[in-house]
Order: structure tokens, then sequence, then C-alpha cells
């Protein structure tokens, strides 16, 4: 089968649209728990997620199989099936905090006289369509977007530089290992990125440097993220946990955009734009999960009922959405973590077994 992906357009996705998924309420969790060490959670979790995606780059060195495929024939086809069941239903809890915090941002800040729920209902149309399409989709929007996702996110950290006071910073690792580390258990629900690659392994063609570009790529996105953080807490300081809407908010006091308008809009666009193929994301590989595990030809029969679950989800638990999160954040922090991180690590003894046996 020919590959639908290329080492190129994995580098893209990371920086397209992982970052972007933690540039809205992770900024404001982060800083009600560590206030100025936030970024040194952020730090954490993104060397977790970095150890994870060099042993899963080591494994798509190793084999040609995709993650399915070594699955069956490790533990057979029932086995498999659970887990590709149980991992559908984390990309969806996964993506449960972010479209809530994408819907709330784009109706009070795009739709102030107006507000409502029914206008973020589009999104799931652009989801359903890019569910139902092959892997190759992924690797094409990548190639576009992430040039939407850097513009977006320079010009608005541009805007905001003069706002920045550096000395809040100080001093560092203040307020204990204790705080930085629940700080970095509870915001794992935004992280576990490297749970999209195993499912890349097998679907495209590794070469020589794979380990040098896809770890850089990752790393551009993960610093992306930390030098927001640290933005953002310089610009806000003790008020920072109240700013629901971190990224955009940052560039909102700069002196230049009352002269020449709400030029940070572009900018805002721009990631909203990305954003939407980001969040879309989780859906996409539910879908595919669950196409294998009921054996379907057509992945429409999939990807509809799970948009049309999403979107009512979305409307129906809107009012109780903090309860929700705050149990997603302090509950499931730890099964994320496992699944995400821990788990796909044992892919590697998967590839020891089946090379073994092939020897014997």
């Amino acid at each position: 089968m020919k590959p639908q992906l290329k080492t190129r357009q994995i580098c893209l996705f990371f920086i397209a649209f992982m970052p972007i998924t933690k540039l809205y309420a992770l900024p404001s969790v982060l800083a009600e728990i560590t206030s100025e060490d936030l970024w040194l959670s952020v730090i954490i979790n993104l060397l977790i997620d970095l150890v994870t995606i060099v042993a899963l780059i080591w494994v798509s060195k190793k084999t040609n199989l995709t993650i399915i495929e070594m699955l069956n024939k490790s533990f057979g086809k029932v086995a498999t099936k659970i887990i590709l069941f149980i991992y559908a239903l984390i990309f969806l809890l996964k993506m449960f905090i972010p479209l809530q915090e994408q819907k709330d941002f784009v109706k009070l800040s795009l739709y102030i006289n107006m507000p409502t729920d029914l206008f973020f209902l589009p999104f799931f149309l652009i989801s359903f369509y890019l569910a139902t399409k092959p892997m190759r989709a992924i690797g094409r929007s990548a190639d576009i977007l992430w040039v939407f996702t850097l513009v977006g996110y320079l010009l608005l950290i541009v805007l905001s530089v003069s706002n920045v006071d550096w000395s809040a910073l100080l001093p560092i690792g203040a307020r204990g290992i204790n705080n930085i580390t629940k700080g970095s258990l509870s915001s794992f629900t935004w992280w576990g990125d490297c749970l999209y690659f195993i499912f890349f392994i097998g679907n495209y063609k590794t070469g020589k440097k794979d380990f040098v570009k896809i770890t850089l790529s990752y790393l551009v996105g993960g610093i992306m993220v930390i030098l927001a953080m640290i933005f953002f807490w310089g610009t806000f300081t003790s008020i920072a946990f109240r700013q629901r809407c971190a990224m955009t908010e940052l560039s909102k006091y700069t002196t230049v955009i009352y002269n020449t308008g709400r030029f940070d809009y572009v900018g805002i666009l721009f990631i909203i734009f990305s954003s939407i193929f980001a969040l879309s994301l989780p859906i996409y590989f539910a879908t595919q999960l669950l196409q294998e595990v009921f054996n379907l030809k057509n992945r429409w029969y999939i990807a509809l009922p799970i948009n049309v679950i999403m979107a009512v989800l979305m409307i129906t638990l809107s009012q109780h959405m903090a309860t929700l999160g705050a149990f997603i954040m302090n509950k499931l922090s730890i099964v994320f973590l496992l699944a995400s991180n821990l788990l796909p690590l044992l892919t590697i003894f998967l590839v020891y077994k089946r090379r073994k046996n092939e020897n014997f």
C-alpha cells in the first residue's frame, strides 16, 4: 500500500495543529495553580511527550506495519477491537474541553450582540467532511495550515511584546515543585499529542533523518506554547487566571491597535481557522478507529452519528461545563497520561516480540 503521508507533512502537522489547542483556556488554568511558574509545568509535559515521540519514531523505523496490524498480530482481533474502541472514546474525551473553549470564544468574541451556541454548529459540518476523507487529507491540510498558524501566532506575539513585564516571571520556581507538578498533571487533557503519531506509524515512508525532523518540529510547537505562557503571565500577572481566552487577549491592550484598528483580529482569525481543523482531528481518528471496530466500509456511517452526538452534548451540557471540566482535569488526567504516553511506549515491546518471532 502506498504511504498516505510524508515525513514533511507529519512535521508540519505538529506545528500547524498541536500548539493552538493549548492557547485558549490552558494558560489561565495553569496560572491559577502555578502562577508565574506555569511555563515550567508546560516544560514537564513537553518533555514527557517528547520521550514518547522519540520512542514511536524508533518503532516506525523498525516496522512497516500500522499500529492496528501490530495489535492484531500480537493480541488477536477481538482484543484489538476492544483497545481501539477505548482509544476512540479517549479521543472524544480529549477534545471535549478544547471544543468548549473554542465555542465560547467564537460565541462571546465574534458574536457579542447575539451570543448563542448555534453559531458554532457549522464546525461539525467541516468535522464531518474531514472525517470521511482518507489520511492523506490530514497531510494536505498540514501543508497549508501551518502558514496560518505561524502567521497568526507571530502577529499576536509581536503586538504584545510591549505589554510584557519580564520581572513578573521571577523568582523562578517560587511556587514549589508540588504546585508545578500539580499544574502539569491537571493539564494532561491538553497534551498527549504523541497519541496522534502512533496512528501515523506504517502510513508514511520513513527516512534517515526522521528523528531530527519530527523531533525538532514537535519542539517548535512546544516552544510556541512555552513562549505564549511566558507572554501571558508577563502581561496579566495576578489577574491571569481570569483571562479565559489567553492568546487572543494578549494584544488587546496594545497601544498601536488603537491607532490602526483591531489589526490583531487578523491573527485571531488565522488561529481560529487552523483551530477548526485541529479540533476536528479527535473526531477524525475516533471515526477511523470505530470504522475498524465495526468493520464498516463507509466512514460516514460513523462520522455522522459522532458529530451529531458531540453537537448535542456541546449545546445541552454548556451550563455544566465548569463541573465537567473539573472532573476531566482532576479525575481523568492519569487516564490521559496512561493512554497517550505510557501505553504507546509498549509498542517497543511489540516490535521486539515480532522480530524475535521472525528470527525464531
